[in-house]
């Protein structure tokens, strides 16, 4: 049975994922434009799933040293067998970004909880991630960086790398979006706002730094 194409590209992500791509440094690497693996790009004018070219995907998979033949058997189902949504699945949860720094929007572990959450179809195909969750911009104080009416992915699962966008929050805090940075004292956020350094938190903080995986206009 010939695949279908969200799960060719769900497929995809994830061997990127484990190897610490996003999928414009994943192009780049395989000599791409930077935009040619993004999500938005693989949509159709009619809306259907585009499929990439026999090239193209050999080089990325060169990049990700994943042979042809372990690629279609993990597409197929045998190996990875990526999950894919089934009832109610595709959504996000999905909150403003002025209503982060209340109190019970997070769990004990940063996680997004309780029920001021709303639900949304997930930008990109990031449902597949654990505890994924979506923050739409409601303030114009990052522009042009992240604008206001816009969202943001975050994906608390992923590890965190020097250069990364990330969202740093905790209850009571106001929340900073941001570059990560690594110095002397530790990591920190540069902060889209004015490029205000905020220090890493003391183990006693309950502050949380999740990583954004995608921003939407």
């Amino acid at each position: 049975m010939i695949a279908q194409s969200q799960v060719f590209w769900h497929t995809l992500d994830m061997l990127a994922r484990e190897r610490g791509f996003t999928p414009s440094a994943l192009a780049r690497a395989a000599g791409l434009d930077a935009t040619a693996l993004n999500p938005s790009r693989r949509v159709g004018a009619g809306g259907a799933m585009r499929w990439p070219s026999l090239p193209t995907l050999l080089r990325v998979l060169d990049v990700l040293q994943v042979p042809l033949a372990v690629f279609a058997r993990s597409v197929a189902g045998e190996g990875l067998n990526p999950s894919m949504p089934g009832e109610g699945g595709g959504l996000l949860r999905t909150l403003a970004y002025s209503m982060l720094q209340q109190t019970g929007v997070f769990d004990q572990h940063g996680l997004p909880c309780g029920p001021v959450w709303e639900q949304e179809a997930s930008p990109g195909q990031w449902w597949g991630e654990p505890d994924a969750y979506v923050v739409r911009v409601d303030t114009d104080g990052m522009e042009p960086v992240v604008r206001d009416g816009g969202a943001v992915v975050v994906v608390p699962s992923l590890p965190l790398r020097e250069g990364d966008r990330v969202l740093r929050h905790g209850p009571g805090r106001e929340p900073v979006m941001g570059l990560m940075l690594y110095g002397p004292e530790g990591p920190a956020v540069c902060s889209f706002r004015g490029g205000e350094v905020h220090a890493p938190p003391v183990r006693e903080d309950k502050v949380w730094v999740h990583r954004i995986v995608m921003m939407t206009v």
